[in-house]
């Protein structure tokens, strides 16, 4: 009997050891794979743990509770406990508001720890409208500013004054897809490809940021593809239509567990548009995949093909513009005009933690393109490899006051293109024009630190190191076209060294204040680094560089239901690009050139502002979140001038007001939620009059946009989610532009330079389909 009994005992013991085993895990960032600090692991209502500095925990559980996982500016995630063999990886994605927390708050509160100004973008927020176009939800962070030539392609992006210097396409600033580059060697950055409607996240750091990402005084622009948010097999169908056309389908394929995420996606677009010749097709397919190999090593990959055609219309003159005509010009019209890209991108990267105080991450990649356009007076045929790796270790290492946070690392970028041109009129294509080949090479070496010391206050100091090299080979020169002119050269530029520093000081849990100064530089392009006209290479042309001054406060009040961000800055831009004319002795022209000379001065305000209204369970409404932003832009040239003759020609532009910016920007807006699901998204914006010449002698004038979307979100048992919804945009009629092009020359004919919006209101609706297995 004594026997018996003290076997039950053991019996027992060994049952309840079972039943209570011991689990570890890891919560991080599922589009930056930081970790996340502080996230609370509950079961049955009772909180269990929270997460340490590098995101990990370790509990003892019963293997028949859900766990729930939840953080301050994240959805809340629900885990299933499988058994202790396991490593729990735990994705959270960031949101801008939470309705599965006990409270409702703000979201994505500023990261106290950045002491610069940073905007995110999360999926709801790019969801506010149709989530097709960037610019409707981009055009929202202050001190940001999306146009576009096409309806769906030719977009230039300009922050903080920066990027305005082209009419086609966008430099100035550095821009990344799930980690790899768009942004070429050169500094062109091409946007026709990219599908905006899947992604789940959108960074854009404002202002000079070389000590990390090389050249762009800009900033930089960081987009992430959605990825899996929940364990399980995922089935989605998303569909919309619209006014002129507009189709567009994704179908989504998604599978996570604990050892992997992967989605696959097809996308298909068409737009007829609201303008002659003005029609969009797209196609994308894209596959994004996590592969956790165990607690210390991740590995992502990233594969896309897409293809994009976009009609060419050409541009409006003034008086068309303000007539609200729908025409184009002549010879785009005649040569059938278009713009058409087949590209490629591939990417893998390796994050490993060798311990709790290193890390590292490396990615590799290679994309191309295959471009065709035909224009006003021509046909060009393009195309390009880009390749290239980036490494960086983490460092963290934690005293007994100070902690230190370090980034080593270096990025090295190569693009090779082959560039044709044809004449072309009334679209019969004439002979060869141009045959160049060019390989562009970047590299960086880098490193930042961030020390945290006592008193809440946060030292960032760090610097790189950038190099560039141009070569040119001109496949026309050859003994068959003597007097061709040969345009071949190499251009190798002296080291631009980039540093930054700044001082952030903590004042509450949630608030900070922060000063810094860092400074950035952009390099010319191939065309200005080559004069073909002698055939020379343009050996002192030297990149832009700019100094910028900014402080600001962020972080969030009552109870994190109100978010703010204010920033000040003053950004100092040294040798510009400019053209500079070549004359005889009798005054006639006979070439350009591009020369640094004279400079730009960018100062402004930057401000948003939001807040969470939360209601019982038993209230109508589940959240009202209303928000607002401004930007003041006072940008003026500063010993700039037409060109560098300096002769009774040279017109000097000192003082004058920046082209292509508006001195006020203002967003507002609110989002509804109510308990039955139904939703409604609101968004006004207003574009103040802003100079488009030089000499401030012509503006745009200004504009405001009215835009709604109501929806209803309902989940049918277990497996289907449903979201219905409709919208429309421009709903006041007002006439607006999407691009103007700058400095054009109005002392002959009126020049044609306006990309039209549509002239009334444009509707869309659709739905999203989702079905887990």
């Amino acid at each position: 009997m004594k026997t018996l009994a003290t076997w039950l005992l053991i019996t027992a013991i060994s049952l309840q050891c079972y039943a209570q085993q011991s689990l570890q895990g890891k919560v991080y960032d599922i589009y930056t794979q930081a970790p996340v600090k502080g996230a609370e692991i509950s079961a049955a209502g009772k909180v269990l743990t929270t997460t340490d500095a590098t995101g990990n925990f370790r509990i003892d559980y019963n293997s028949s509770d859900d766990l729930i996982v939840t953080a301050v500016g994240y959805g809340a995630q629900s885990i299933h406990g499988s058994n202790s063999s396991k490593q729990l990886m735990i994705g959270l994605t960031a949101v801008i508001y939470s309705l599965d927390a006990v409270t409702v708050h703000a979201g994505t509160s500023p990261n106290l720890s950045e002491s610069r100004s940073v905007a995110m973008l999360t999926r709801q927020d790019l969801q506010r409208n149709d989530g097709l176009f960037l610019e409707n939800t981009l055009n929202l962070v202050p001190g940001v500013r999306m146009e576009k030539r096409t309806m769906s392609g030719g977009q230039r992006i300009t922050i903080r004054g920066y990027g305005n210097n082209t009419n086609f396409n966008g430099t100035g600033y550095k821009a990344y897809l799930n980690g790899i580059p768009v942004t070429d060697a050169e500094g062109t950055t091409i946007l026709d490809d990219i599908d905006f409607s899947i992604l789940g996240r959108v960074e854009v750091i404002k202002g000079p940021s070389s000590s990390l990402y090389g050249s762009g005084i800009g900033g930089v622009l960081k987009m992430f593809t959605l990825k899996p948010s929940s364990p399980g097999t995922h089935i989605t169908q998303e569909a919309l239509t619209g006014s002129n056309g507009l189709f567009r389908t994704n179908t989504r394929l998604e599978y996570a567990d604990q050892k992997s995420a992967v989605m696959l996606n097809y996308g298909h677009q068409n737009y007829d548009s609201y303008r002659i010749n003005s029609a969009s097709k797209k196609d994308f397919v894209s596959f994004i995949g996590d592969f956790y190999g165990n607690e210390k090593q991740t590995f992502s990959v990233y594969a896309a093909y897409n293809s994009s055609n976009d009609q060419l219309a050409g541009q409006l003159d003034s008086i068309q513009f303000a007539q609200k005509k729908d025409t184009g010009e002549v010879p785009y019209l005649k040569n059938h005009g278009y713009v058409a890209f087949e590209t490629y991108r591939a990417g893998l990267s390796h994050n490993y933690a060798f311990s709790s105080h290193v890390s590292n991450l490396t990615s590799a990649y290679f994309s191309g393109y295959k471009q065709s356009q035909a224009f006003a007076v021509g046909l060009s045929s393009n195309t390009a490899q880009n390749f290239g790796a980036r490494t960086a270790f983490g460092l963290h290492f934690t005293g007994s006051t100070i902690t230190w946070n370090g980034t080593i690392g270096a990025e090295y970028q190569k693009t090779n293109s082959f560039k044709k041109s044809y004449g072309l009129t009334d679209n019969v294509q004439g002979p060869l024009s141009g045959d160049l080949e060019l390989a562009t090479m970047q590299y960086s070496i880098f490193t930042q630190w961030e020390i945290k010391l006592p008193q809440g206050f946060a030292v960032t100091a760090g610097i790189s190191n950038n190099y560039i090299e141009y070569g040119i080979t001109d496949r026309l020169t050859n003994s068959g076209n003597p007097s061709h002119k040969d345009q071949s050269g190499h251009k190798t530029f002296t080291p631009v060294v980039t540093p930054q520093l700044s001082l952030l000081k903590t004042l509450t849990k949630t608030i900070a204040v922060y000063a810094g100064v860092s400074k950035g530089y952009s390099p010319p392009t191939s065309g200005q680094v080559v004069i073909p006209q002698i055939s020379q290479v343009n050996t002192g042309l030297q990149p832009e560089k700019s100094t910028q001054y900014e402080l600001g406060t962020k972080g969030s009040l009552l109870n994190e239901k109100l978010t703010f961000q204010v920033a000040v800055f003053d950004m100092e831009i040294k040798d510009k690009l400019t053209s500079q004319a070549i004359t005889d002795n009798n005054g006639t022209v006979l070439y350009s050139v591009t020369t640094n000379a004279g400079g730009q001065q960018n100062r402004g305000i930057e401000a948003d502002l939001a807040y969470s209204i939360s209601f019982t369970k038993s209230a109508a409404f589940s959240l009202i979140r209303p928000f607002i932003s401004y930007t003041y832009s006072d940008f003026t040239y500063n010993d700039f001038k037409s060109d560098n003759n300096n002769n009774p020609k040279t017109i000097n532009y000192s003082g004058n007001k920046a082209s292509g910016i508006a001195p006020h920007l203002f967003n507002s807006g609110a989002d509804v939620i109510t308990k039955w699901g139904v939703y409604l998204n609101t968004t006004l914006q207003y574009v103040d009059k802003m100079p488009i010449t030089y000499d401030n002698r012509h503006y745009a004038d200004a504009y405001t946009l009215l835009q709604a979307k109501l929806g209803y979100k309902h989940r049918i048992g277990k497996h289907i989610g449903l979201d219905v919804f409709a919208g429309g945009n421009n709903l006041t009629g007002s006439r607006y532009y999407t691009m103007v092009f700058l400095n054009a020359n109005f002392s002959g004919a009126t020049p044609n330079i306006y990309l039209p919006g549509p002239y009334k209101a444009t509707w869309y609706g659709g739905f999203n389909l989702h079905y887990k297995f």
